[in-house]
């Protein structure tokens, strides 16, 4: 499995890119109820869709510590 941070996610369409611990930015598509935030550190397995990376079995390890805020 990779790690990464999520770097964005669109809580409406449920779709996000993360950046891995390479440098590469992939994109995602949560099929879950769980809200990822940018800054959050996960876990994921590489899948192909259109002859690009996709990130799947996203799993969350760690979520953004904000001191200053109760949102993402």
């Amino acid at each position: 499995m990779r790690t990464g941070i999520v770097l964005s996610y669109n809580k409406e369409v449920k779709y996000g890119f993360i950046k891995d611990l390479n440098g590469q930015k992939i994109r995602f598509y949560n099929e879950d109820e769980m809200d990822y935030c940018a800054g959050d550190i996960v876990q994921f397995k590489i899948g192909v869709m259109k002859n690009r990376p996709l990130a799947i079995n996203v799993i969350l390890i760690a979520k953004k510590v904000d001191r200053y805020s109760s949102d993402c």
